[in-house]
This record gives C-alpha cells, structure tokens and sequence, in this order.
C-alpha cells in the first residue's frame, strides 16, 4: 500500500493511511473513497503500469457524491497516465490532450452506455458538485460526436485557478476555470 499517495485539498500529499483516518475510511482497508477500492479494474491496471497509484481528493469526493446520487456502480476507464501513455493515445488517433489532467493525475474518465444516460449523469454530476463547492470541468460532448460514449472529469479549478495551491505551476489557462465542452 505504500505506493498510494493521496493529494489533499490544499496541495499537500498523504500517505493512504493517513487518508483512511483523514475521510473516515476503514483503516488498513484497500479503500480509497467510500465506494471506491484498489480493486476497481482501472486502479490495479494503473498500479502495475505505473507502480504507483496516485489518488485526488477532490476527485474522490467528488467521485463518492455521484456515485452516491446515482445509487449505482461507475465504470472508471482512465485515470493515472504518464505523459508517455498520453502520447501513445495521441498517436494511435485518439483525442488525448498534450497536456492531461489525468497526467497531472486529477482527471478521471467514466463509462455510460448511451447519449440519454451520458447527458443524465453530466447534469447529476454538475448538482454534486455544486453541493460540494468543488468546481470540476467536465467533457462529453465531443466525445458523444465522436461516437463515444464517456464523460472526462477534472478537478484542475480547485488546485490551478489563481490562489490555488498549484498555480504557480506550470498549466494550461483553461485549467483554471470550470467548464464543460
């Protein structure tokens, strides 16, 4: 479990153990948010691609409350990417971002089954995260034009908008701002 690190809120990085205590999660469990383990599909890919998982806050919260609206399980198929896997994606044709928020590991990408159910969960998504306070950009529309049917999720607002912990890194601007394309 070691090779876990969560980014807190404020920018800050925690082991999992500190996390479990910090949002109430089993201790020692392979919890990473209150209905996500390291035994989701996605994570263990990440982690044996990787060696490392690196979770976010924000995103989990954010991730917890919609899961929690819809009642039902979520699909993850992107989260942690290094910049190489990112280039991989670009030039095998498909629409990856030069720079990611799933390599800046703030983003996750879920699955829908349809355009009705993609256009559903992006407005419950939007509500949870208004409950939340948390502001998220959201994609879906060229991925539905595409004959695609996910929805991006990125927390870059909450840690790249001016006075956010990371905005004196080095960020695309449209990083700073929620959005939904």
């Amino acid at each position: 479990m070691n090779a876990i690190t969560v980014i807190l809120k404020n920018g800050q990085f925690t082991t999992l153990k500190e996390w479990h205590e910090k949002y109430d999660l089993k201790a020692g469990s392979d919890q990473i948010g209150k209905h996500f383990s390291l035994k989701e599909p996605k994570f263990m890919q990440d982690l044996k691609e990787y060696g490392e998982l690196i979770v976010n806050e924000q995103l989990i919260r954010v991730m917890d409350g919609l899961r929690e609206t819809l009642g039902v399980p979520l699909k993850i198929n992107a989260f942690n990417r290094s910049n190489a896997k990112q280039e991989q994606l670009r030039r095998a044709g498909y629409r990856a971002a030069k720079f990611s928020p799933h390599v800046a590991k703030m983003a996750v990408d879920i699955d829908t089954d349809s355009i009705i159910q993609t256009r559903e969960r992006v407005k419950k998504l939007k509500e949870v995260s208004s409950k939340l306070g948390i502001k998220i950009r959201i994609g879906y529309e060229e991925y539905l034009q595409a004959d695609q049917s996910f929805i991006h999720i990125d927390v870059c607002p909450e840690y790249y908008a001016k006075g956010k912990p990371f905005h004196s890194k080095p960020h695309p601007d449209v990083w700073e701002q929620s959005m939904t394309w």
